[in-house]
């Protein structure tokens, strides 16, 4: 009764023939229009590193990412060293589009976007990405830092690749084809401005992409995927670069008890081919294997070979051991131990040690 006599009685208060008071419009909110989700990882190194004798003074003591010597991979040096921090933001804008921003700092100086793009996932079985992308060639070069197996990237990537790898800002779309398994085609293009591969600052230099990725199911525990990578574009020396990749990755897991013993198969093999100045041809391939003995440790391993196709002056190898002890999926302690036979018979040998840790919300890693 009290719900009645409250509505006669504003009834009654409106004056005869005046408009009811008109409501403004709801407002629209989108997800995007909220706090996006922000994730910060950082990476803290400690090591020693061994040589033959034949590295420079201020090598020794240096901080990570120095090369031993041309050709050679990274090295870590001696002592303490951020190996890299990375500010992770993720959100709906509406719901056309998802975006995301990667912003790194590596080592403690300086602030570079690694990634920022919007991606249309609207239209079924198509996804378009714009912006400044990690290119889908093979599985490496899409992997960040911290996703890595080992706390180094391969040699054949940072020789081919470059330490940042294929990162440019383009725009791809990546098509689900209509196959009994699933397959994915990706096309790609970009301003053309990796160093040392696609660089010739010319308005036609673009970079082109193409990934082909392939999953199949083995049986209930194991699946295999195959990818066939392709890149080219105009380089600084007036010619043609042309890069290509095949990569073949196994997982596999127990059931019930052993669930979490997983074995994970990862090589890849990567080929380019320059034209013009400074013309060359190399190649060369990594192999890692993966193993959890827990859902919270596991052991692993890598064998790289570079010089394929190449002269004598580029031929490389390293020989990698790592143990992971993983408390959550926010953290991680890492123990690798690794020896490279760089150009020219040289060796160096690391023993490092690394923090991996995770604040705020956790995106998915790849598949």
């Amino acid at each position: 009764m009290l719900i009645i006599h409250l509505l006669l009685a504003s009834a009654l208060a409106q004056e005869p023939g005046a408009p009811a008071e008109a409501q403004p419009p709801p407002v629209q909110v989108f997800p995007g229009a909220l706090n996006p989700q922000l994730s910060f990882n950082g990476l803290f190194l400690a090591g020693a590193q061994w040589d033959d004798g034949a590295l420079t003074t201020p090598h020794l003591g240096g901080e990570a990412g120095e090369a031993a010597f041309p050709g050679a991979g990274e090295t870590f040096g001696t002592g303490l060293n951020v190996q890299e921090m990375e500010l992770q933001l993720r959100a709906a804008v509406d719901p056309y589009f998802n975006a995301n921003v990667v912003l790194a700092i590596p080592g403690t100086e300086g602030i570079e976007v690694e990634e920022g793009y919007v991606q249309l996932v609207s239209i079924p079985r198509t996804t378009i990405t714009i912006g400044k992308i990690k290119e889908a060639f093979g599985r490496e070069n899409l992997t960040h830092t911290h996703g890595l197996l080992t706390i180094d990237k391969s040699l054949v990537g940072q020789a081919l690749l470059g330490g940042e790898g294929l990162n440019d800002v383009g725009v791809n779309a990546a098509f689900l084809l209509p196959t009994p398994w699933y397959s994915e085609l990706l096309v790609s293009a970009d301003r053309g401005s990796h160093e040392g591969l696609f660089n010739s600052g010319k308005p036609e230099g673009f970079g082109y992409l193409a990934h082909w990725k392939n999953l199949f199911e083995a049986s209930y525990e194991t699946s295999i995927e195959l990818g066939l990578s392709g890149a080219a574009g105009l380089n600084d020396g007036d010619g043609l670069s042309k890069l290509g990749g095949v990569d073949v990755t196994v997982k596999s897991h127990g059931r019930g008890s052993r669930q979490f013993n997983r074995l994970i198969w990862q090589s890849e093999f990567m080929l380019l081919d320059r034209e013009g100045a400074d013309a060359r041809t190399l190649g060369g391939v990594y192999s890692t294997v993966e193993y959890s003995l827990s859902s919270r440790v596991w052991l692993g391993g890598r064998y790289d070979y570079l010089g394929i196709a190449g002269t004598e002056a580029d031929k490389a190898q390293a020989a990698t051991a790592i143990f992971v002890f993983a408390p959550t999926e926010f953290s991680a302690f890492r123990i690798q131990a690794q020896r490279q036979w760089a150009p020219g018979g040289h060796t160096v040998d690391s023993v490092v040690g690394q923090l991996n840790f995770t604040i705020g919300a956790h995106p998915a890693h790849s598949y």
